[in-house]
């Protein structure tokens, strides 16, 4: 009897788990096919144009980053600009998703300044030198994005360290540097040599003193006492990394500005003081450089200046990124997706990972 009752249990602890087991492993199994079944509709989405078809952050209805299967880096600008929960409604997945693109090397590509888009917490670096310099806390608006987003070397009032490094760094942001006049001199031609091998120079507020300073192509200068309204300038050209809309009016807290000599090469005059016409945000060559300037990152009636600065800085920015790092993600259930499209007619890898 008791062998009887020992060998009836044990059977039905047998049943129950294989049962448990089964059940157990179709629900995964269910999981997965909803998650891949999402993950395939967010690819194919993807590898489309999208509607409409020149489809913005106000206007989009269906999410597509391609022109028939050649990808766009507008489009894919605009999906990175989109807030998460929406792009996730647009996908019409209540999964995470997180999209990026790699080369026949299988290098992690920078496109448009966009290493990847999706989930915000994944951990993203660009493989790129550069630096920044500032002389003032209170000026020092690119300091944390530099810092987090490019790992910049940081300069804390310091040219002559900077000066004798440059030739390690593909960009440089200087923001209000306010040199004096003999650090001015003694490094004015080391920047110049920077610029003119091709680096890519970004320089805010005031070069140096005195209130005149010629450099890289330009005259610096600054204009004291201004009114708010004689501070006020006018967007009157747009620019392919500035997000910046003919038009658009916004207010420099300083009034420096900019005129080009015959060494400036292409130049873009994008924003002008309203009652001057001086360039308060203009773009040069200088060489075989790139050269920004904007009179201030401190900027009133314009809400997101410095994010549209930040976004300008990455789009400017081609090549590849050194990872995407997605070890610090908590993920149940995950699958992934691959696409070949192209770009700048070579073929890529677009890579969408979706997970629970």
């Amino acid at each position: 009897m008791d062998f009887a009752i020992g060998l009836l249990l044990f059977t039905f602890t047998l049943v129950f788990y294989f049962s448990y087991t089964n059940n157990f492993q179709n629900e995964d199994k269910g999981n997965l096919n909803l998650i891949l079944k999402d993950a395939k509709s967010i690819s194919s989405s993807l590898a489309m144009e999208g509607y409409p078809y020149d489809w913005n952050n106000q206007t989009v209805i269906r999410i597509g980053v391609t022109d028939g299967q050649k990808l766009n880096g507008t489009k894919l600008k605009s999906l990175n600009q989109l807030n998460y929960a929406f792009g996730r409604k647009k996908f019409t997945t209540p999964y995470n998703y997180f999209v990026y693109f790699v080369n026949g090397n299988g290098d992690v590509l920078n496109i448009n300044g966009i290493c990847g888009s999706g989930y915000p917490l994944i951990n993203l670096t660009y493989n790129l030198k550069s630096a920044y310099y500032y002389q003032d806390p209170a000026d020092s608006f690119m300091l944390k994005f530099m810092n987090e987003t490019f790992k910049a070397d940081i300069y804390d009032d310091d040219i002559s360290s900077l000066s004798s490094n440059l030739s390690k760094y593909d960009f440089l942001v200087m923001e209000h540097p306010l040199l004096t006049s003999s650090e001015f001199n003694n490094n004015k031609a080391e920047l110049e040599n920077y610029s003119s091998r091709g680096g890519l120079l970004m320089i805010s507020g005031e070069l140096a003193t005195p209130a005149t300073n010629t450099m890289v192509g330009s005259n610096f200068k600054k204009k004291s006492g201004q009114s708010s309204s004689q501070r006020t300038a006018i967007v009157n050209n747009t620019d392919t990394a500035l997000s910046l809309n003919v038009g658009n009016s916004m207010t420099f807290s300083q009034y420096y500005y900019i005129q080009n000599n015959s060494e400036a090469a292409n130049v873009v005059r994008i924003a002008t003081f309203n009652q001057t016409d001086d360039n308060a945000i203009a773009k040069w060559q200088y060489g075989n450089g790139t050269v920004y300037f904007f009179s201030d990152f401190d900027v009133s009636n314009f809400n997101g200046f410095v994010n549209v600065v930040q976004n300008a800085a990455q789009s400017m920015i081609e090549g590849t990124c050194t990872s995407v790092n997605m070890t610090g993600i908590s993920a149940k259930d995950i699958v992934k997706t691959e696409r070949y499209l192209t770009y700048n007619s070579k073929i890529i890898k677009m890579i969408v990972y979706v997970w629970q």
